[in-house]
């Protein structure tokens, strides 16, 4: 995390971009950085003046998590003294899903020992709990919902439990970004052993759905970039068979993907805290969509903030520097 000052293995300059800091939020950054140092006071006080049932509270907490990271048992004992603030108690459950998975790794599962499952779901199931005491603290309050999604992905939770979490969120918060992009990852055939065609109607249908301008317009590229990487990652037909399963199930869903796009970035939109994210999730679908223009239009809106999902899938910061330093070739 942080700024990444050193060039990338290919020698492109990957300084001043940031991963996993994909906001424009001058105080979540100087509350990071607090929190980085080991000032809670700053990060919890930024949480509790953050209006409920937005994207902001939902980007805040998340990086709040992040700079937390490794400082979870500091946020334990705080909660030890006030075990019924629901600020804390969200804070704290979602950085233990963000230890958990620290823990689990990016690895494939079998290539993750017993021990480091036995870890990760021991932390998840204490985030679960966590999770649980903060909805009972904030009945209103979507965002414990949203991260109790990554929980339930973890602990391999039944398919209706999980999308019980997600309607529980959009009771909440109907406009959540983040309880959508989780949703993807929900229904990704890597995490549920779903058809992609499952995932592909629930893209299509919250584009269907959102309203133009809206940042949930970008959920189609969230959903591209899964099936891409379900596609890229199949090694095993013939290549020329791999090779028209990418025309039809990547390239083939361009026309989709642009009227996604053209459906949120026009003159009806209104900026999102979301924007940066989602900005990073369309510029890589367009990449691998071939609509290199557009791509790098909306690579430049994030500012050189990015995340690890898309963009770990081909290098992360180095990834992103490459392509942009092609221009998206």
């Amino acid at each position: 995390m942080g700024f990444f000052s050193r060039k990338g293995a290919s020698g492109v300059d990957v300084s001043g971009l940031r991963l996993d800091q994909a906001w424009l939020d001058d105080d979540l950054d100087a509350a990071y950085a607090a929190v980085r140092q080991g000032d809670l006071s700053t990060g919890l006080a930024l949480l509790k003046v953050t209006p409920a049932n937005t994207n902001l509270r939902s980007i805040r907490a998340t990086g709040l998590a992040k700079a937390a990271v490794g400082r979870s048992e500091q946020l334990e004992l705080r909660l030890e003294a006030y075990p019924k603030d629901p600020d804390l108690l969200l804070w704290f459950g979602q950085t233990l899903v963000f230890e958990a998975w620290s823990v689990r790794t990016g690895q494939r599962a079998k290539d993750v020992s017993a021990q480091r499952f036995a870890t990760f779901h021991d932390i998840l199931h204490t985030a679960a709990e966590v999770l649980q005491g903060a909805i009972v603290a904030a009945a209103d309050d979507a965002v414990p919902w949203e991260v109790l999604q990554w929980a339930a992905l973890g602990l391999q939770a039944e398919l209706e439990d999980k999308a019980e979490i997600f309607h529980a969120a959009l009771i909440r918060h109907p406009g959540s970004y983040a309880a959508h992009t989780g949703r993807v990852q929900v229904l990704a055939k890597k995490w549920s052993g779903l058809e992609l065609a499952e995932l592909i109607d629930f893209g299509d249908a919250v584009v269907a759905r959102a309203r133009p301008g809206s940042v949930l317009c970008s959920i189609a590229a969230h959903v591209f970039n899964e099936v891409w990487l379900e596609v890229a990652s199949d090694k095993d037909p013939p290549r020329v068979q791999r090779m028209r399963r990418f025309a039809r199930e990547v390239s083939g869903r361009r026309p989709e993907l642009v009227a996604a796009r053209d459906k949120w970035w026009n003159d009806a939109r209104t900026p999102d805290p979301a924007d940066v994210s989602a900005n990073g999730a369309m510029a890589f679908a367009l990449k691998w969509a071939s609509a290199k223009a557009e791509a790098m239009e909306h690579a430049g809106r994030t500012e050189g903030r990015i995340e690890s999902v898309p963009w770990g899938y081909v290098g992360g910061v180095t990834g992103f520097a490459e392509a942009l330093s092609r221009r998206m070739d």
